[in-house]
Order: C-alpha cells, then structure tokens, then sequence
C-alpha cells in the first residue's frame, strides 16, 4: 500500500520515502545520504544570515532565496509556525533507525476513531536530514544560551513533502536545543501546493482538504506564473484527451552504506519526548480545538468538555495537554475530575483524571488517591494503586 519515492537535494538523496495511497494510513521513511553529501552550497551561504536573527518573514525569504531556487517549479506555501523536535512516536528527532520505518505522523490526514474526524497534522514533526557524527554540544549550548536570552530566536528551515512529518534542512542543532529546553522549534516551514481541478478552475492545495481561497481562474490573469500555466492548461488537456501518460519509473532504495552514523541519544534527549506530542496526542488536540481554551479558567475548561459530543475523549485530551505543558490550571483541573461521583458516565474521566494526577506528589493528592484505593471500585482501586508504584 505505499510507493518508493526519494527527497533529493543536488540530484543527492536526503531521504527515502514510502508514502501510502491511502490518505489516512502512515508511510515509510528512511535516512539518505544526508546534507553531508549533497554538497549544497546555498544551504552553506545562507546559514550565517540565517542564525543572525530573525526580523520576519519577508527578510528572512529575501536571504533564503538561493535555496528556494533549488525547489521543483509550483506554487509554495511558507510558514512561520512552530514545530516538535519529535518523531510523533515519542522518539527524539535525530534518533530515527536507518531502514524503513512506519511514522504515524507520516499521514495526510490522521484520522481519530473517538471522534470519528480527521486532523491535519501540518508538518509540525521533524526528520532528521544530517548524519548523526555532525552533533556537536557547542553548536548545542550555544542555542540553549540563544533560546533561554529572550532575543528573537533564529529559524529552523524544514521542507514538508509528507503530512505530518517535515525534513529538517538547516536547524539539527537548533532543535536539540529546543529539546533540552522543553520547548518548540521555531520553524520555516515550506509546503509545496498541488494543482488539482478542471478545464476552467485550478484548486492549488497545501493538505489534505481543500481551501476554497485557493481556486483560482484557468486565465492568464490569475496570477499563477506563466510556466506552471503552461503546464497545467497541458496537464489538463492530455487528460481530456485521454492521452496515455508514461508511466512513472519507481525508486529503488539506498545502498547500505548511505546510512547515518550510529549514536546513543544521552538521557536529556530521550527524556526530553515527555514534554512533546505524539501524532495521536497532537491530532486530538487539534481536533479538540485547544486554541479556544487558551484564555479560560480551569473552571470553564472544566463546563467547556462537558459541553462537547464526546466529553470523555475531550477530558482525556485536554488534562493530558496541560499537564505536559505545565500549564499553572492543570491542577485544579484534575481536582475537579476525581471529584465527580463515580458512576458509569463519569469513570472513564475519573481514570484519566487520576493518571494525570500522578504527576503531582503531596499531601493533597496522596489522600486523594487513598480514598479511591479503599473506594470499593476495582477499577479506579488499581489506577490509584500506581500512585506509590515509585517507591514513594
């Protein structure tokens, strides 16, 4: 169910890919050749301005237009956003295996049973396009003295040529830093549009779904570049004409020894995954909508799950969130949770609420977590059990 595809830079392979021909299923990736290799020198020119600060988005494609001239023809979509220097299978970035492995935020659109809804995942996990021999801890303290000064953080650059999860092409330090500080990346992030549609309407699209502010005329007053017009008005009329296309001619893999050196990760950066989303985690908190709670108290984040189709999913999603993230309402989320009456309705609320609560060792929670182990219910008895599985 997925085809071999390469990422190359310079006619180098970056990364081997195996997207899936279903939009909801995950594909493969693996490590290329790397940046050591392709001999970049754009890449090499543009780093020095690239880490000399960051004044917005209109500088910054001024001073990476060497490397954007690298790209295949189309329209492009580039974003200042945020990533996770994560693998969305809580797994640092730069510890990927070598040989074909499935990434869950490798997907279109990953798609959330609960709910029975998909969410665009944006391209906010990182794959690592640089030999892992490359590490160097000064470039490393460095960015952690950069991040922790309150300047404006210079920018990752990454190519999202894969849903959910984008190649890292200038920044592998960077992230480590955002790693051992337990915070995001700041990114370039930079989405090629497809052009899909008909005779008359072109949709260029940056996802999986499509965006209607996108669909522009098949004119030559639309605005799109005169080549890409000429391709598509080809493109479109080979397809009406049912003329036979060529058929594509498929990639078949690295040679072993392109893969990257091997490293063992110290524990900072293998502990750092806690504070980070998977895949499934980050899906859920889109499709939550967790921008609308940013500005609530716990009280009404607490009124606002019961107000959903799906509380219990929303309750497990959200005080997973804040607790992650060290948000100061955690707490007193979660306290109202393991308050509720325990019934057939509310168990699955009080179990997650519970789970979370563990994080929190003091007098308050312990008694807490007493009363449900003497509470008469098996179920919530043994999660409140867990609570001294750490000797305390």
């Amino acid at each position: 169910m997925t085809y071999p595809m390469v990422m190359t830079l310079n006619g180098t392979p970056l990364m081997e890919m195996h997207p899936s021909y279903c939009p909801t299923c995950c594909g493969l990736l693996a490590t290329g050749y790397g940046l050591d290799n392709a001999k970049c020198n754009e890449l090499t020119e543009i780093s020095d301005k690239i880490n000399s600060g960051f004044t917005g988005v209109d500088d910054f494609l001024e001073t990476i237009k060497p490397l954007i001239g690298l790209f295949e023809d189309g329209v492009y979509l580039i974003r200042d956003t945020k990533t996770f220097p994560v693998d969305g299978d809580s797994h640092f970035f730069w510890a990927v295996p070598d040989e074909l492995k499935y990434y869950n935020s490798y997907t279109d659109a990953y798609y959330i049973t609960d709910l029975m809804r998909l969410s665009e995942l944006k391209g906010i996990f990182l794959y690592p396009t640089q030999s892992r021999d490359r590490y160097d801890e000064s470039r490393v303290k460095h960015y952690i003295d950069l991040f922790s000064s309150g300047k404006e953080k210079p920018r990752a650059i990454a190519y999202n040529a894969m849903g959910g999860m984008s190649a890292l092409l200038d920044g592998h330090h960077k992230a480590c830093a955002a790693a051992r500080l337990h915070v995001p990346l700041d990114t370039i992030v930079i989405t090629k549009g497809h052009l899909s549609g008909s005779k008359d309407n072109i949709n260029i699209q940056f996802g999986f779904y499509l965006d209607a502010k996108y669909d522009i005329a098949v004119d030559k007053t639309s605005g799109l570049p005169s080549k890409l017009y000429k391709q598509y008005t080809e493109q479109m009329a080979d397809l009406y004409a049912k003329k036979k296309q060529p058929s594509p001619v498929l990639y078949k893999g690295l040679p072993v020894e392109s893969r990257f050196a091997k490293r063992e990760w110290e524990k900072c950066y293998t502990d750092a995954v806690y504070y980070y989303p998977t895949a499934d985690q980050f899906a859920g908190e889109l499709a939550c909508d967790y921008s609308a709670i940013e500005n609530m108290s716990a009280e009404e984040v607490y009124d606002y799950v019961f107000q959903q189709e799906d509380p219990d999913y929303y309750a497990r999603v959200l005080m997973s969130r804040l607790v992650r993230t060290n948000d100061k309402r955690a707490k007193e989320l979660l306290m109202k949770f393991v308050a509720l009456p325990v019934n057939g309705y509310t168990k699955p609320q009080i179990a997650a609420a519970l789970r979370s609560l563990m994080n929190y060792k003091d007098d308050e929670t312990e008694k807490i977590f007493i009363d449900y182990v003497i509470c008469g219910d098996d179920y919530l008895a043994d999660i409140a059990k867990d609570y001294w599985a750490d000797g305390e």
